[in-house]
């Protein structure tokens, strides 16, 4: 149809080497609608796939967030991280998307890490399971 506006989409891979998810939303969230369906866009992908938490990888050099639902993203980017993700690292962050995330991570105790390349991000998951290892071992040692 002529001026019918597409919908984002989101590209998903798993990393089975590193057991990473890398996502890449391609997409402008403008209105409540398009943050509910990129919500239900990673819960469908996450609960259809994998039993536990999974660490993830965003790759935002083709996202944004409006600032009109911007509140509401981060509480929905907030509620994926309650019940789909241990770490999440962001790659290419606009000043938007940082801004947001940042606030998002400040109201709901979730990650803001962002990191400069795809590379960077897995080694920086790699070394919060490190350390995540390393307090429980020493919190089931006690």
């Amino acid at each position: 149809m002529v001026g019918m506006k597409i919908a984002g989409t989101i590209d998903f891979r798993h990393d089975g080497t590193n057991d990473i998810v890398i996502s890449r939303p391609r997409w402008t969230l403008e209105t409540s609608v398009d943050v509910m369906r990129w919500y239900q866009m990673h819960a469908s992908y996450f609960g259809a796939r994998f039993q536990d938490k999974k660490d993830v990888i965003v790759v935002n050099d083709a996202f944004d967030v409006s600032p009109k639902v911007g509140t509401l993203w981060g509480q929905y980017r907030a509620r994926l991280h309650e019940s789909y993700i241990r770490f999440s690292v962001r790659v290419n962050n606009n000043a938007r998307v940082r801004l947001t995330t940042n606030t998002s991570a400040a109201r709901y105790s979730i990650s803001a890490l962002e990191c400069a390349s795809v590379e960077e991000a897995i080694a920086a998951i790699v070394g919060a399971r490190q350390v995540n290892d390393s307090v429980n071992k020493g919190v089931n040692e006690s």
